[in-house]
Formats: C-alpha cells, sequence, structure tokens
C-alpha cells in the first residue's frame, strides 16, 4: 500500500477529505481547471523551463486538493495522518510500468538536460516544432512522475514551453480517446507519430479554429466527442472515409474508428453524396478554402447541410453520456 489512498479505496487523500471517488474527481477538476486559468493568464510559477518548474506546475495546479502537491512519487511524503505516502513502483491495468524507484529522478535530469539542449526548442519552424514536442510529451509521460495528475501537467508545461518557443498549443480540441491512443502508441509500441500528429495540430491556428467550431457542433447535440478519436484532416495525407455531412466550407467524415474534419474545397469533384466512401487528402490549410473546379450541378443538389441528426446517424456511434471513471480526470491512460 502506498498509503496516497484512503484503506481500502481508490479515492487518493485529499484535503477535502472526501472519501468517494467520483466526488473528488468532481472537486478536484474544478479547483484544478482554475488553477490552469492562472498558470495560462500568468500569475503561475515563474521558474526556467526545468524539472523544479514542472514540479511548480504540479503543485499550483492540485494545491487544494493534496497535501502532497508539488512531490514527485519516489519521494517520500509525511502526510497529516502520520502515514507516509511513496509510490517508486506505478503501473495501470493492461500497460507496462513506469519508470520506478531511483529511475525517476534521473529520467527527469535526463529530460531537463534534452530541453536545455535543443534550446527549449527556440527557433524552430512549426512542423519541426511539432515533432520535437510531441516526442518531450511521450517521454515526459513515460516517466509519470507524480502520483495523480501527471497529464494535465504535462500539458501545462507543454503550453508554456510552447510560448517560449513562439508557437501556442491548443490541447482543448484534443479527445480523451486520442490522447490515449497516442500514449498507448508512444508506451507500448515506442510509436510516437500519432503524438508528432496531434502537435502539429494543436500548434495549427488554421486546424485549430476548425476544429473548435466542429465541437462546438458535436457538444450543442450533447454528443460525448471526448470517448471518439476525433481530428482534422493533415495536410498531404490520404484518407478513405465516408462522408457524413457538409456545412460551407466544412465536411464531417468518419472511418472505422474516427470522426474526422476536414475543408470543402478537398472534396473530390464531382462531389461525393453524404455516405459515399471516398479518399480525402487534405491541402494546406493556409490556402484559401475555395474550390477552382465546379461541382458538377446534378450532384451539387444532392448534399445535404450537416443536420443535427446527420452526426449522430453518421459518426455510427450514439452520443455517450457517461464517463469512465478510468478516464474521467485526464486525457491519457494513466492520469
Amino acid at each position: 500500500m502506498d498509503h496516497f489512498t484512503y484503506s481500502g479505496s481508490p479515492t487518493l487523500k485529499n484535503n477535502f477529505l472526501i472519501t468517494d471517488y467520483e466526488e473528488l474527481a468532481v472537486v478536484e477538476t474544478v479547483y484544478v481547471e482554475a488553477r490552469s486559468i492562472e498558470i495560462r493568464d500568468g500569475y503561475g510559477p515563474k521558474s526556467l523551463l526545468n524539472v523544479d518548474y514542472l514540479k511548480a506546475i504540479h503543485k499550483h495546479l492540485f494545491q487544494d486538493v493534496y497535501e502532497w502537491a508539488g512531490s514527485t512519487r519516489d519521494t517520500p511524503v509525511t502526510l497529516s495522518d502520520g502515514t507516509i505516502a511513496t509510490a517508486p513502483f506505478l503501473q495501470r491495468a493492461g500497460s507496462k510500468p513506469f519508470l520506478s524507484g531511483p529511475s525517476i529522478a534521473k529520467a527527469l535530469t535526463q529530460f531537463e538536460t534534452k530541453i536545455r539542449e535543443a534550446d527549449f526548442l527556440c527557433g524552430l519552424a512549426r512542423k519541426d516544432f511539432a515533432i520535437q514536442a510531441g516526442d518531450l510529451m511521450a517521454e515526459l509521460n513515460d516517466i509519470h512522475p507524480f502520483r495523480e495528475g501527471n497529464g494535465r501537467t504535462q500539458r501545462v508545461f507543454m503550453e508554456q514551453l510552447a510560448l517560449s518557443a513562439g508557437h501556442q498549443l491548443d490541447f482543448s480540441i484534443i479527445s480523451k480517446e486520442r490522447m490515449i491512443q497516442a500514449s498507448i502508441e508512444a508506451r507500448e509500441k515506442a510509436d510516437t507519430s500519432m503524438m508528432r500528429r496531434m502537435f502539429d495540430e494543436i500548434s495549427d491556428p488554421a486546424r485549430v479554429s476548425l476544429m473548435t467550431q466542429s465541437i462546438e457542433a458535436l457538444e450543442r447535440l450533447n454528443y460525448n466527442w471526448n470517448e471518439q478519436y476525433v481530428a482534422a484532416l493533415a495536410p498531404g495525407h490520404s484518407v478513405k472515409l465516408i462522408l457524413a455531412g457538409v456545412a460551407g466550407d466544412q465536411f464531417m467524415g468518419r472511418t472505422d474508428n474516427a470522426i474526422l474534419f476536414g475543408r470543402t474545397i478537398d472534396l473530390p469533384d464531382p462531389r461525393p453524396l453524404v455516405g459515399d466512401r471516398c479518399i480525402i487528402v487534405a491541402s494546406d490549410y493556409g490556402l484559401p478554402a475555395t474550390r477552382t473546379a465546379e461541382v458538377s450541378a446534378d450532384r451539387k443538389q444532392t448534399v445535404e447541410p450537416l443536420a443535427d441528426n446527420s452526426i449522430r446517424e453518421q459518426a455510427g456511434t450514439e452520443p455517450q453520456q457517461s464517463i469512465s471513471r478510468d478516464r474521467s480526470r485526464d486525457w491519457d491512460i494513466t492520469r
């Protein structure tokens, strides 16, 4: 027993003495989100982008909830109930163990050195930044230095790293399911390509704008998009999908395991019908969203707007109202 949780319960000991897991999840989310906003508004900890700053971010985010906020899980912490909490060994069901014991501090030092030697990713073009940032995110997640709150701490750290390098990240368009899959690919298969694509998308203002509008449409329908792999089509990549609907200069498509959004300009000519299978190659989002070739008149009239029920029917699943307990508080498999 690591003494971080109440006896016989999965609930972490907390400053509110809440013993119900779900109740704590709700309270924790409220306080952590408020502290996240403080950091983004410039009222968080001030430091170089190093390990101490990573710990300071965790402490700021979770200071209201856990008395051990800011401490890594390999460091013994004496709690107010007299117990000593430490979790040098950590493993989630169905996945390989995270780094343990002395390896945690060593790996964090190596992580800090890597960022410093890379000049904190300054001077990189956006696409090159996304590649290196994606790899760093995967590396930090594999270390998993804290008992709880790793995903949220990682995202804030990477946001601040991006800002210092002249870029901006928007994790709000990334679903839990997408983060889970990217984390699994990186941790279990040593493949960071999905993580790199994710960073390429969240650092691209044009795709962030497209996804923000698309997600708002899903939320208006109370569609739980967080439980789906949702993404914007990546420029230059070929994807075979089923057209789900068209709304102005945007369209929605689906594959067997994803909901994808793109620009109408990238639909084949003649334009496919809703329900048709087609191959899409997304163009550069920096180009104007206009088509030079005309859509054939006989097919143009058959394309329906992206109606409210189209999302539910064409996405292939019904709206999901509940979020599983294991994935309720972070967007990666590890929390």
